[in-house]
């Protein structure tokens, strides 16, 4: 049942559980020097006659809860319920320890969270502040995201980031404050060390790569001039494995040409070129004739069909065949628009035999504001889950940006 209301207080806690969240008052300090701090039991009422023999072992038992071994004073209480007498005692710590206790400082209040209910609490929190945003009620969506940080301290783990990822993104609504980004604070070095962690810690990129190679190579089968375009090359992770591939081939590996497209960089170092030597250092020692260009483009809009052909003119009676590959990047040109269309009008002018596409499995980009939030929330909880799982998932969720998601909430 609830406590009672206490009398003269001067500072209150929140309840947790237990005191349904609520507010609840401290009782008065208590004075250890008084010659009244002994506690006082409340009489209870007399028990039924009962047969004296009985007595004994209807003697209620006492519970005792201090630390000490002694106790200088004690407290019962007891009810009445269906005939049968209920009583319990506890017993205080003896005054020499309260009063050095108190010479310290006053008593801290302990609150204990459910760290489950919590969870929950803070789910709801940020959804009906989505909501309160989408509706534009600023001032209950302002009540929200102030307890969100609150709930979220509660939490560890994945889910503690992911809420204060996407407390930010609210916070950024409510108080209509939109930074302009700056590419200065995550430059091309630090980038790489991160998608580097990502790529070891969750296999959602190497299950990705993997699938995609398997495909390719099925596709280059009995071809001697093979040509990949990767609309998203990064540190060219993916194409090792399908060299290595081709080295083992029965008959011996194609000529392998590998075209690389990449953003421009913040620090205007040549990455792909970088990339580009890597490679080639890994064909020579598996013996695989390979050639590399690398493409600089702001969006894959930019690029025409005629930078994706081959230097010179085909020579040889076998013609080059062409494979087309991208990983989490078209979604990027919805925000443009017939950008998407362009990029697939280049990719049907160069003719490949096959096309890979890798994208995520999420509604980011349509329907209303909470919608898109709610999507949003599931997606990257279940993305950081799986970091924390992984092995060496920890230092890659701890050390990563806010989620690309986040921004555009």
């Amino acid at each position: 049942p609830p406590a009672p209301r206490l009398a003269s207080t001067s500072s209150t806690v929140t309840g947790g559980a237990a005191a349904g969240g609520g507010y609840f008052d401290l009782p008065p300090p208590v004075d250890s020097s008084s010659s009244t701090y002994a506690l006082k039991p409340i009489p209870s009422p007399p028990p039924p006659p009962a047969d004296p023999s009985t007595d004994s072992a209807r003697e209620p038992k006492r519970m005792r809860t201090g630390g000490g071994s002694t106790s200088s004073s004690s407290s019962s209480s007891s009810s009445l319920d269906g005939g049968r007498t209920r009583s319990s005692v506890v017993e205080a710590a003896p005054p020499a320890a309260q009063a050095s206790a108190g010479a310290s400082g006053p008593a801290v209040p302990v609150v204990v969270v459910d760290t489950q209910e919590a969870g929950i609490r803070l789910v709801h929190a940020l959804l009906a502040c989505a909501e309160a945003v989408q509706q534009e009620n600023f001032t209950a969506a302002e009540a929200l995201v102030k307890q969100i940080p609150m709930l979220a301290s509660s939490q560890g783990g994945a889910m503690r980031k992911v809420a204060a990822y996407f407390g930010e993104a609210l916070a950024r609504r409510v108080y209509r404050f939109r930074p302009a980004p700056d590419s200065s604070l995550l430059d091309a070095a630090f980038a790489d060390l991160l998608h580097a962690h990502f790529y070891e810690s969750c296999p959602y990129l190497k299950f990705a790569h993997f699938t995609a190679n398997q495909a390719i190579l099925e596709a280059f089968a009995g071809c001697r001039r093979v040509h990949v375009v990767d609309f998203g090359i990064k540190q060219g992770m993916q194409w090792p494995a399908l060299l290595q591939a081709l080295a083992l081939r029965p008959g011996g590996p194609p000529s392998f040409r590998l075209t690389g497209v990449g953003p421009p960089q913040p620090d205007e170092t040549d990455a792909l070129q970088q990339v580009g030597w890597k490679l080639a250092q890994f064909a020579h020692t598996i013996r695989v004739d390979f050639q590399y260009r690398g493409l600089v483009a702001a969006t894959l809009a930019d690029l025409e069909p005629f930078m994706l052909q081959p230097d010179g003119e085909d020579t040889d009676d076998e013609p080059e065949v062409i494979a087309v590959n991208s990983v989490f990047e078209l979604h990027r040109l919805l925000a443009q628009p017939g950008a998407l269309e362009k990029v697939l009008g280049t990719v049907r002018a160069v003719r490949p035999r096959i096309v890979t596409v890798v994208e995520q499995e999420a509604n980011h980009n349509s329907g209303s504001f909470l919608d898109r939030f709610t999507e949003s929330l599931h997606y990257y909880s279940t993305m950081f889950d799986s970091l924390e799982g992984a092995g060496s998932g920890n230092s890659a969720a701890e050390a990563s940006p806010a989620p690309a998601g986040t921004d555009q909430v």
